[in-house]
């Protein structure tokens, strides 16, 4: 089950060109203050009037023997500059919450059965079927699928790393449950974190009414995402938005209650930024575009995802993405989804990283986050100074 490519080995190949694997954390990280990596993540027009870019590492920085949503890619990131992490959350039986990227455990945890991810064969369950003392056993597997030193981790076990070990940087909690924004709100409180954390969730949980945030989030910083599907949901829930304004839009009507709904979120206590699923940021064809524009003309901290291909790069046939299931490989095409209110989305040109930019985002989250950084310097967008 060897890849024809890894992500991982390129990462690690560039770090030791640049002379960073293995090497100590540089003295401007361990100088950055993680409330000011916040506040450029929330306020990216103060300093530069193209907006400041942060670079959000993907799962950790990883690497040969150092896997996903590791302790260790989590202390590589730091050690390398990378000011913000996006660590992704799932829970187990009992609802704890994990840090795995795929709702399946086949692809990440090592397991006599042995998942094939190419053809689907072997040990795969998904990660609620499992309980957490499976879970506390499981040692993780790197890209190559190399079985590493490092165990799942818990949630409250990365905030302590992060509190007592990693303290330079910012973590994002990629959350798919209201129950689960609400867990990890009561850790992060518990541990003063409240300006050092960001709980990333679909705008679909709270679509009827995002006055509702406050009731999960408890005052810690978070972030909305509002994809395509999202929008419908939004609409479909019923909510209103501002039908004074909106009712007199005609075919727009529907436009502005997503307009809305994202001002409103936006009041609500501690509001970081809108993570926006625009995947023509550059063409203008994507239903968000709309989002994309207004968010952006209010000079509003706005997030994008810059997808990375993981594995079969050399086939050239564009499967090169994991499934959620942890199987190879899905192509971008096949996630394009159609919103009935909207229009439908044609390609997906994210994984351009200077193109997302010039769509006025300010915050890139990625698996080669070293490409972001590059891209946000040759436009003058990036100013970590600001991390002082």
């Amino acid at each position: 089950m060897t890849p024809i490519f890894s992500t991982a080995k390129r990462l690690s190949a560039a770090l030791l060109g640049l002379g960073l694997v293995g090497a100590a954390a540089p003295a401007l990280a361990n100088s950055w203050n993680p409330e000011h990596i916040m506040l450029a993540l929330k306020f990216p027009y103060s300093h530069n009037a193209g907006g400041n870019v942060v670079t959000i590492a993907h799962r950790g920085l990883v690497g040969p023997g150092c896997p996903e949503n590791s302790a260790c890619a989590i202390t590589n990131a730091v050690n390398n500059n990378i000011e913000a992490i996006e660590l992704d959350v799932k829970e187990s039986s009992s609802g704890t919450p994990w840090l795995f990227h795929d709702q399946n455990a086949g692809r990440l945890v090592s397991h006599s059965g042995g998942l094939d991810i190419y053809t689907g064969a072997g040990w795969n369950p998904d990660i609620r079927t499992m309980n957490d003392q499976q879970l506390n056993d499981s040692r993780l597997m790197d890209h190559d699928f190399k079985v590493s030193n490092y165990n799942a981790l818990l949630v409250s076990t990365a905030l302590n790393n992060v509190k007592f070990g990693a303290n330079h940087v910012v973590i994002v909690f990629d959350i798919k449950t209201a129950d689960a924004v609400s867990k990890i709100a009561d850790m992060v409180n518990t541990r003063g974190m409240q300006n050092q954390v960001v709980l990333k969730f679909s705008s679909s949980l709270f679509a009827h009414n995002p006055a509702d945030i406050i009731k999960f989030t408890k005052g810690v910083a978070f972030a909305p995402t509002v994809y395509a599907g999202d929008m419908d949901q939004i609409i479909d829930s019923g909510y209103a938005g501002n039908m004074t304004s909106c009712a007199d839009q005609g075919a727009d009507k529907y436009q502005c209650r997503i307009e809305a709904w994202a001002d409103q979120a936006t009041r609500v206590q501690n509001y970081a930024w809108l993570e926006v699923g625009n995947k023509q940021a550059f063409n203008g064809g994507d239903p968000t575009r709309f989002l994309v524009n207004h968010v952006s003309g209010l000079k509003r901290a706005m997030g994008g995802f810059s997808p990375v291909p993981e594995y079969r790069a050399n086939a050239g046939d564009g499967a090169y993405y994991i499934r959620s299931n942890g199987t190879c490989c899905a192509r971008l095409s096949d996630y394009l989804s159609n919103s009935k209110y909207f229009g439908r989305e044609t390609q997906d040109d994210r994984w351009q990283v200077t193109e997302l930019l010039k769509g006025g985002f300010t915050s890139i989250i990625s698996d080669n986050p070293f490409a972001v950084s590059n891209a946000a310097i040759k436009q003058g967008r990036r100013n970590t100074q600001l991390y002082q």
